[in-house]
């Protein structure tokens, strides 16, 4: 997708593709930057940013749109969180173990939308020694949490 001639449509599209990119960012088994590449905008909203760090403002606009909307898509996803939590909480909670769960498949599966799919995880590369470490770090990070609340 070509990000150099911005008309509204575009436009329209890169602020939405911003806000749903950093809604599912913030929701856990759902990953912002796959959505970005189903929706075509991964490497052309990389190559813009890429492009302002190297003094090249031209793409500024298109940075600036997608940026406005992560900003709303933060804020909005966060007060509807908010609320689903504070008025449907049993739901709201199993919908969220619901989306972690099923973001295992796509894990295993792995990035099958590159240019060059990655092969799928299999017992063959299953990696007890990072699979404990994992589980650690996670079981330290709670026992932080439950001692920093005492």
């Amino acid at each position: 997708m070509n990000l150099e001639q911005l008309d509204w449509k575009l436009g329209i599209y890169v602020f939405l593709a911003g806000a749903v990119a950093i809604s599912a960012m913030v929701l856990p088994g759902i990953s912002g930057s796959t959505l970005l590449l189903i929706m075509g905008l991964s490497l052309p909203v990389i190559t813009a940013i890429k492009d302002i760090l190297h003094f090249d403002f031209g793409p500024f606009v298109t940075v600036f749109i997608f940026g406005c909307g992560i900003l709303t898509g933060i804020f909005s996803v966060v007060k509807i969180i908010r609320r689903a939590l504070e008025q449907f909480r049993p739901q709201t909670i199993y919908l969220i173990i619901g989306l972690m769960a099923g973001s295992v498949y796509a894990v295993i599966k792995g990035p099958e939308t590159l240019d060059t799919p990655q092969a799928a995880l299999s017992l063959d590369t299953f990696q007890f020694l990072f699979f404990v470490i994992g589980g650690a770090v996670i079981l330290g990070m709670q026992m932080m949490q439950n001692a920093k609340a005492d």
